[in-house]
C-alpha cells in the first residue's frame, strides 16, 4: 500500500501515545515531570486565590475583646495567562515517496526528528520553568571585546542551553519583570564549545546592533522584557531573589513578600556555611519565623547537587532512587526545618541556587496535554505551501503557579 498523510497519520499516533509523550518529555526533567498537571485551563484568564492572613477575631480576655479584634482572612488572586510555545520539524516529500511501501519506514527514517522536537520543546519549557519570565539562557562573561565571533559565558554550565544552529538574540537585561527592549539583529550559533563555555557564530555586534559585553543571551523569538511574548512565568518568578518584588500575573506583592514572593534569607545569616547548612538555614527560617509548613523537596543543579551528595557519602550517607516517581528520579533525603525532604538533581535549576518547595502547592496548567500535536483537522502533517515537503507541529499553552507561595523559598549557594 503507498504511503500517504494518513497511513503516516495512523503511524504517529501508534507511536506517540501520551506514555510515549511523557518519556520524552519528562523522563530527564524532574522537576517538569513531578509538577502537578491541570490540562483544563480555558477562557481569558484563570484565578488562583492566595491566603496570606487568617481571620484574627481571637481574644484570653472574653468574647468581646475577640469580636472587637475580628478580622476575615485577607487574600489575593494571581490570574493567570496561558503563554504559547510552538515546534515544527520537515517531513520530505522524498523521504515518504521512498517508503511508499512501507509506512512504518517513514515513521523510523523521522523519529530522530520528531522525537528531538517533543525534547527540545520539553527542555526549553523545563528550563523557564525555573527562570524569572525573562526566558534569558545565558550571559557573556564581560571579557567580551569587538570585533569577536566568540564569547564566553558567564556561567561555563549555562553551555547546556545552548546548541549548534540555534538562533539567539541579546540585551543588557535578563528580560524579567518585563523589563528591557531586545537588540535588533540576531546571530546563529555554528559551534559550542561545552568545556570552556564559549560560543561562536558570526562576529557578534555586526550580527546584533549593540551587542556588548555582560549580555544576556536568548533564544529568537522567546525573549520577553517589555513585549508582549509570554512562554511561561518560572519559579525565579513567584520567588524573587530580592524583598522587592515585581507585580505578578495582576497581584502586586510588596504588602508581605515572604507570603506573597516566597521566602529568602539575609547574606549575612548564610555567610561561609556550605550547602548543606544554607539549605537547613532557609528551611528552619520557613518553618519557624515565616510561619509556613515547610519544604517537601529541593531542587539543585547537578554540579551543586554533586558537592552536596560528597559532602554527606564522607558521613555516610547515600542518595536513593525515588521508586514514588514514574522515572525513578535519584534524590538524596534530609530533615531540613524539622521536615523530612528529598533533594533532587535538575540539570535546568539555576545553578548556585537551592529552591526549597513545598511540592503540592504547585500546578503546571495547560490547555491540553502540556505538550501536544496539532491536528485539530485529524491529521498530524500539514502540507507546506512553499515547496513538496509536509511539516510536523507541536503545540503548548503552558502556564506555572502555586496557589502559596510563602511556603516555597530560595537560597543562595557557595
Amino acid at each position: 500500500m503507498a504511503s500517504t498523510l494518513t497511513t503516516f497519520d495512523f503511524a504517529l499516533k501508534e507511536r506517540y501515545t501520551e506514555e510515549k509523550v511523557e518519556d520524552l518529555s519528562y523522563a530527564e526533567n524532574p522537576f517538569l515531570g513531578m509538577i502537578k498537571k491541570n490540562e483544563e485551563f480555558s477562557g481569558d484568564g484563570y484565578n488562583v486565590p492566595v491566603i496570606t492572613v487568617p481571620p484574627q477575631g481571637v481574644a484570653a480576655a472574653n468574647l468581646s475583646t475577640a469580636q472587637t479584634g475580628r478580622t476575615n482572612v485577607v487574600g489575593f488572586k494571581f490570574l493567570l495567562t496561558a503563554g504559547d510555545y510552538y515546534g515544527a520539524v520537515d517531513i520530505g516529500d522524498k523521504v515518504i515517496k521512498a517508503s511508499r511501501n512501507n509506512p512504518g519506514a517513514l515513521l523510523e527514517n523521522k523519529t530522530a526528528e520528531t522525537d528531538g522536537l517533543y525534547q527540545q520543546m520539553a527542555d526549553s519549557i523545563a528550563i523557564y520553568a525555573f527562570g524569572n519570565g525573562g526566558n534569558a539562557l545565558g550571559r557573556e562573561s564581560g571579557a567580551w571585546t569587538t570585533p569577536s565571533t566568540t564569547l564566553i559565558l558567564s556561567d561555563i554550565s549555562q553551555a547546556a542551553n545552548f546548541e549548534v544552529g540555534m538562533i539567539v538574540v541579546s540585551d543588557t537585561v535578563d528580560g524579567g519583570e518585563a523589563s528591557g527592549t531586545v537588540n535588533s539583529g540576531t546571530n546563529t550559533i555554528t559551534a559550542v564549545d561545552r568545556e570552556t563555555g564559549t560560543l561562536t557564530g558570526t562576529a557578534w555586534d555586526s550580527a546584533i546592533t549593540g551587542f556588548a559585553a555582560s549580555d544576556y543571551l536568548f533564544r529568537s523569538g522567546d525573549y520577553t522584557g517589555a513585549s508582549t511574548v509570554l512562554c511561561i512565568e518560572g519559579l525565579g518568578s513567584f520567588i524573587t531573589a530580592t524583598n522587592a518584588p515585581a507585580a505578578l500575573y495582576g497581584m502586586t506583592r510588596t504588602s508581605d513578600p515572604q507570603r506573597l514572593a516566597g521566602c529568602r534569607i539575609a547574606a549575612a545569616d548564610i555567610a561561609g556555611l556550605g550547602i548543606e547548612r544554607r539549605i537547613k538555614k532557609l528551611g528552619s527560617y520557613m518553618t519557624g519565623r515565616y510561619k509556613g509548613p515547610g519544604a517537601d523537596v529541593v531542587f539543585l543543579h547537578p554540579e551543586d547537587w554533586e558537592v552536596l551528595e560528597t559532602s554527606l557519602e564522607a558521613r555516610g550517607w547515600r542518595s536513593l532512587t525515588d521508586e514514588s516517581t514514574r522515572f525513578g528520579y535519584e534524590a538524596i533525603s534530609a530533615t531540613v526545618g524539622g521536615r523530612k525532604v528529598k533533594i533532587y538533581s535538575d540539570r535546568h535549576c539555576t545553578k548556585g541556587t537551592a529552591f526549597l518547595l513545598k511540592q503540592n502547592s504547585w500546578t503546571m496548567y495547560s490547555m491540553l496535554k502540556l505538550i501536544h500535536q496539532i491536528n485539530g483537522d485529524g491529521l498530524t502533517m500539514l502540507r507546506k505551501s512553499t515547496t513538496n515537503d509536509y511539516e510536523f507541529r507541536l503545540q503548548a499553552y503552558p502556564c506555572m503557579a502555586t496557589n502559596a507561595p510563602g511556603w516555597n523559598g530560595r537560597v543562595t549557594l557557595p
